[in-house]
Order: C-alpha cells, then sequence, then structure tokens
C-alpha cells in the first residue's frame, strides 16, 4: 500500500510540473495559429488591457494575454486580474471567434 501511495504522489507531482511545462507563450501559438485552432491550450503571459463587459450571458472578463504577440482572452467565468499581472490560463483557441456583438481574432475562451 506504501508502494502504490509513493508511485501515486510521485505521478501526481510530475502531472503538475509537465501541466506548468506545457503553458505557450502567445508568440508561440501565433507562429502557427492554424496548428491550434479549436484545441484546448494553455498560454502564460502579462495582462493587457483589461475590462469587464456585460453580456445576455452574465459579465465576462476580456483582456490580451501577451509577450512580444497578444492574444485575446474572454473568460467566461469573469475572473479578476490586473493590468501588468503575469498569469496562465485554459482554454479553448479559436483563430476568429465569434461573439453576439462582434468577432475577436486570435481569442482563448475559457468557459
Amino acid at each position: 500500500m506504501v508502494r502504490s501511495f509513493s508511485a501515486l504522489a510521485v505521478f501526481l507531482g510530475l502531472s503538475s510540473i509537465a501541466a506548468l511545462a506545457a503553458a505557450l507563450a502567445p508568440s508561440t501559438i501565433l507562429a502557427d495559429a492554424a496548428s491550434y485552432d479549436g484545441k484546448a491550450v494553455t498560454v502564460a503571459g502579462k495582462v493587457q488591457n483589461y475590462q469587464h463587459t456585460h453580456t445576455m450571458m452574465g459579465t465576462v472578463a476580456g483582456y490580451q494575454l501577451c509577450d512580444t504577440k497578444c492574444v485575446v482572452v474572454i473568460d467566461e467565468k469573469n475572473a479578476t486580474h490586473q493590468n501588468g499581472d503575469t498569469i496562465t490560463v485554459s482554454g479553448t483557441f479559436h483563430v476568429t471567434f465569434k461573439a453576439p456583438k462582434r468577432s475577436f481574432n486570435n481569442a482563448v475562451v475559457i468557459k
């Protein structure tokens, strides 16, 4: 039993490290955006232009996540961040995302 607990602990530890290592920079995604279209991504960068928007579906947070390039983040969970924060988010990348009132290019949508 101790051995299986140790193996599980090692697995969980490695899974956490792998998840952190899997975060991509916005510039990496944008270098080959078509290959990420419609796929789950984890992106790390600096928050810019943070804002809340009231929609028919509730309040949504929107901002850019940047390194040398930026992706748009549409956060339906409405997480609060500050401009300048360095964060990591996970969602679905869309080369073009059509919201009810407008479209966005290179967007990560968090549901």
